[in-house]
C-alpha cells in the first residue's frame, strides 16, 4: 500500500509555530507541543524543518523577508509614509515574541533597514533630506516603536484594579477632561493623532497619479 503524503509542510509547521510561540511566548514553546497541535509526530517536523533552533531561525528569517515587504500603496509620498508606519506598528505588535527572539539573534538591524530605506525614499521625494530626514526619520520609528510598546503592553502586561476616583481632586477644572482621563487609552487615535502632527511638518509633494 502506497504511504499517505505527509499531512504538513514546512510552511504550515512554520505557521503554526509562530501563532504558538505570539499566543503563548517563546519559553512556552516545544516541539512535541507543535506536533501535537498539527497532529504530526515530532519526527515529521524534524525532518521538514529542523530542530528547535533551525526553526526559530526560520522564523527570523520569514519575519525579516515579511518586515521587508510591508504594504504601503498610496498616490503620495506623505501618504505613502503614513501607511508604512501603520504596517510597522501593526507588525511590531502582532508579532511582539518573534520579535524577541529576532533581538536575541541580532536580527533586529535587518529588520528595520528595509522600512528606514523606504521611509528615506519617500522622504527625499518631498526634497526631505541629509540631517533633516534623519532626524525626521528617526521621529517616525520612535512614534511607531513606542506606540506599539505601549499597547501590547496594555494588552499582555499585568492588570491592574481601576484607579481610586479619589485621587482625581474636584480642582482639576475640565470634569470631560478627568471622565475621558479614566478611560482606557486609545492606543490606536493617539497613533493616529501623533502621526498626523509629524506628517504636518513635511513638505507638501506631488502625487503619483
Amino acid at each position: 500500500m502506497a504511504r499517505s503524503p505527509d499531512p504538513v509542510t514546512a510552511e504550515s509547521i512554520l505557521d503554526a509555530a509562530a501563532r504558538m510561540i505570539e499566543h503563548d511566548g517563546v519559553d512556552a514553546f516545544t516541539m512535541r507541543g507543535l506536533a501535537e497541535q498539527l497532529g504530526v509526530a515530532v519526527t515529521s517536523i524534524y525532518w521538514h524543518v529542523g530542530g528547535r533552533d533551525k526553526l526559530l531561525d526560520s522564523l527570523v528569517e520569514r519575519l525579516v523577508g515579511d518586515m521587508a515587504a510591508l504594504p504601503a500603496d498610496a498616490d503620495d509620498p506623505a501618504e505613502r509614509i503614513a501607511a508604512l508606519a501603520r504596517a510597522q506598528r501593526r507588525a511590531l505588535i502582532d508579532r511582539q515574541h518573534l520579535l524577541g527572539i529576532a533581538h536575541e539573534r541580532n536580527r533586529t538591524p535587518a529588520l528595520f533597514l528595509p522600512v528606514q530605506q523606504r521611509l528615506a525614499t519617500e522622504l527625499a521625494r518631498l526634497g526631505v533630506t541629509g540631517t533633516g530626514a534623519a532626524l525626521v526619520l528617526r521621529a517616525i520609528e520612535v512614534h511607531v516603536i513606542s506606540s506599539a510598546i505601549m499597547q501590547f503592553s496594555a494588552v499582555r502586561g499585568p492588570k491592574h484594579d481601576e484607579e481610586d476616583p479619589t485621587l482625581w481632586a474636584d480642582d482639576w477644572p475640565d470634569r470631560d477632561l478627568v471622565r475621558a482621563l479614566q478611560s482606557p487609552t486609545d492606543y490606536d487615535a493617539v497613533f493616529e493623532y501623533g502621526l498626523a502632527a509629524l506628517l504636518a511638518t513635511l513638505p507638501k509633494g506631488p502625487s503619483d497619479s
